[in-house]
């Protein structure tokens, strides 16, 4: 459906938006080998601050610069009833994405599906760009793919706004589930 990108072009992509970027996730757990260890000491009670962690403070860095420029930085993420432990670490994380200006909402698995959003996660670069995700059973990165049929992208801007409209903030998830 569309263009394969490789990692570089898809960091490119992603950092070089000029006035929106929206990413929703969809999966329960990611096995991302940069994050495990951290996510590990999540799970045993001895979290560290996203802020002190060098993978995860350049991208802080970036939303709190692109912020700066009046750049707006979006996602949405699904969670279920209750939290998987991934979810829940990401919850926990919220705060420090908060504080650098990315809005994050929640939004229940079962309410995405009711509403009929795509059950897989992607990327809208300035309502022109789409970036579909693919991922392995056990959560790797098998794939990105570069969609720019303008179509397709205005399908998927009316899912961003329909998981916009329904998803809530971090701390009424929690109160909620």
């Amino acid at each position: 459906m569309g263009t394969a990108l490789s990692e570089q072009e898809f960091i490119r992509r992603v950092r070089s938006f000029e006035r929106s970027a929206f990413h929703m996730e969809t999966r329960r757990s990611y096995a991302l080998g940069y994050e495990r260890e951290d996510y590990e000491q999540f799970c045993v009670g001895n979290p560290t601050p996203p802020s002190e962690l060098d993978w995860w403070r350049p991208w802080l860095d970036r939303v709190k610069s692109y912020a700066a420029e009046g750049k707006q930085v979006g996602r949405v993420r699904l969670v279920d009833t209750p939290p998987t432990d991934y979810q829940r670490w990401l919850l926990w994380a919220n705060p420090w994405h908060e504080a650098a200006g990315e809005d994050i909402r929640y939004l229940p698995r079962a309410q995405a599906e009711q509403i009929a959003l795509p059950m897989h996660d992607w990327w809208l670069l300035d309502d022109a760009y789409l970036i579909t995700m693919d991922f392995t059973d056990s959560g790797e990165i098998a794939g990105k793919s570069l969609i720019i049929d303008q179509s397709i992208v205005t399908d998927y801007m009316s899912w961003r706004d329909r998981a916009r409209r329904y998803a809530v903030s971090a701390q009424q998830i929690v109160i909620a589930v």
